[in-house]
């Protein structure tokens, strides 16, 4: 499956699959920054809280896949170039990224211009795309909702490593075996935490006395980077996708079934309550809760498109992902004022503040994100 030039062949469903997420994770932030929560069923903001951690999930996995699958070894492909790859993946993501954490940190300017001035170190991790490496709890975060981009541009960097491991798996079944071991990682990893987190707790307040008066915020910081935000636990999704596309790479393909049962079972997870007393699927919840079901979903996908996925918007929306994504904090936060204003106008905000997000993210994909990357990869291909 191959074109003329060696390169791999484009994946429809694959499109349409990072469309849906990028709707599913504007839809949870709308939802969550716009309705009133506070009058929900608490089961109902439960799983609003996962459907933008099932999104983002699906992220992390389909970067996987779509990276080992475009750049897998094998007779006819191009070969493989750490830098030429590390040029490609900075054109895809710094230029939208560096626009909108700057816009970010005017706002922190004209608003709090202490707190940039008195922790450069959270300026530097912020442009230098590694902020979620480290447990900095002191530190303010200038662009939040950047965390993604710096936890992908992890995965970015251990690709090269991960790539030749995952093409060396020589049949089906040790693709099979190295997906659930990929899996049951991060599972475990999590049980652990759940089990552990009184001691994992005291040991990060020991690390940071400053937090003694304020136990309750650490708590909090402490648990979203430990299970949510970290790549260090989050690179198994991304793996368990680089596996997947190894299966498919291999002639995997699954019944015709699969896609709508992977769809059935993240609904399920979604919507199911969760027993209040067991801490594991709060954590679980933050990174590989998903995971097993996403991973079928894209090799279905993958082998099967759906006839949506080639439609013209599905497309603009896919490629326009990362602008719809970082956009968020500018063009969902002011429709958060309406319903302060009109109670019951919430759905209506929340609905124009989603078209907002996706007419903004088109124009500035299209504006800045694909011209800027066509420029840089110019600039670094070889001359003649």
């Amino acid at each position: 499956m191959q074109t003329d030039r060696g390169k791999p062949a484009f994946l429809t469903g694959l499109g349409g699959f990072r469309a849906l997420a990028a709707l599913i994770v504007l839809t949870g932030h709308a939802l969550s920054w716009i309705a009133p929560l506070a009058t929900f069923p608490a089961p109902l903001c439960a799983s609003l809280a996962r459907l933008t951690q099932l999104g983002l999930s699906g992220f992390f996995v389909l970067s996987g896949f779509v990276l080992f699958y475009t750049h897998a070894p094998g007779p006819g492909r191009p070969p493989f170039r750490p830098g030429r790859f590390a040029l490609a993946r900075l054109a895809r993501v710094y230029p939208v990224y560096g626009l909108l954490a700057l816009a970010s940190l005017a706002v922190f300017l004209v608003r709090e211009p202490e707190v940039v001035s008195a922790h450069p170190a959270s300026l530097v991790a912020c442009l230098s795309l590694t902020q979620t490496w480290f447990f900095a709890p002191a530190t303010p975060t200038l662009f939040p909702i950047g965390w993604a981009v710096s936890t992908e541009v992890f995965f970015y960097l251990v690709f090269p490593l991960l790539r030749r491991p995952i093409a060396a798996l020589p049949s089906r079944r040790a693709g099979l075996w190295a997906a659930a071991g990929l899996l049951a990682a991060p599972l475990l990893a999590d049980a652990w935490i759940a089990r552990s987190w009184p001691d994992l707790f005291a040991w990060a307040l020991a690390r940071h006395p400053g937090y003694a008066v304020a136990t309750a915020d650490l708590a909090g910081l402490f648990f979203q980077w430990l299970t949510y935000t970290n790549p260090y636990l989050r690179v198994f999704e991304f793996l368990c996708g680089m596996a997947t596309a190894r299966l498919f790479l291999l002639g995997t393909r699954g019944p015709a079934w699969l896609g709508v049962a992977a769809a059935a079972g993240l609904a399920g997870l979604v919507a199911a309550p969760f027993p209040g007393d067991w801490f594991f699927l709060s954590v679980a919840a933050n990174n590989a809760l998903f995971a097993p079901f996403l991973a079928a979903a894209c090799l279905g996908l993958a082998a099967r498109a759906p006839a949506p996925a080639a439609w013209r918007s599905v497309n603009a929306l896919a490629g326009a992902s990362l602008s719809v994504y970082l956009l968020q904090p500018f063009t969902l936060e002011p429709w958060a004022a309406l319903p302060e204003l009109f109670p019951d106008s919430w759905p209506l905000a929340a609905a124009g503040g989603m078209a907002a997000t996706v007419a903004v993210g088109l124009a500035l994909s299209r504006r800045v994100e694909a011209p800027a990357a066509r420029r840089i990869l110019a600039w670094g291909r070889p001359k003649g």
